[in-house]
């Protein structure tokens, strides 16, 4: 499942297809362990939608996330990293503190 919101030339992603898990690997089989889904940041430039340095991570979201909560998650994240992506400023430390967001 993927989810992608778009502000101008930055765009955030909603995915599980890296089959994260609470303990790294998702694992199927242990009952406590759930489908997360990662956040990746990109900037269009010339043309070509490039990942965002420092901007790729694992959260505690789960795969089962309404398409309203992934919505409204991604435009938080945009509107945090959305200026410092286009000024070229790190986004590292603001991507890791929104790793833990919640819905």
């Amino acid at each position: 499942m993927e989810y992608s919101k778009t502000q101008d030339n930055v765009r955030v992603t909603l995915s599980d297809d890296t089959f994260e898990g609470y303990n790294g690997d998702y694992d199927p089989n242990d009952p406590d362990d759930q489908l997360l889904m990662r956040f990746d940041v990109y900037h269009l430039v010339n043309g070509d939608w490039e990942a965002v340095d420092n901007a790729s991570y694992c959260t505690n979201l789960p795969n089962t996330i309404k398409p309203e909560d992934a919505e409204r998650v991604m435009g938080y994240i945009l509107s945090e990293v959305a200026d410092a992506v286009r000024q070229d400023i790190s986004i590292k430390k603001r991507c890791e503190r929104l790793s833990w967001i919640e819905v």
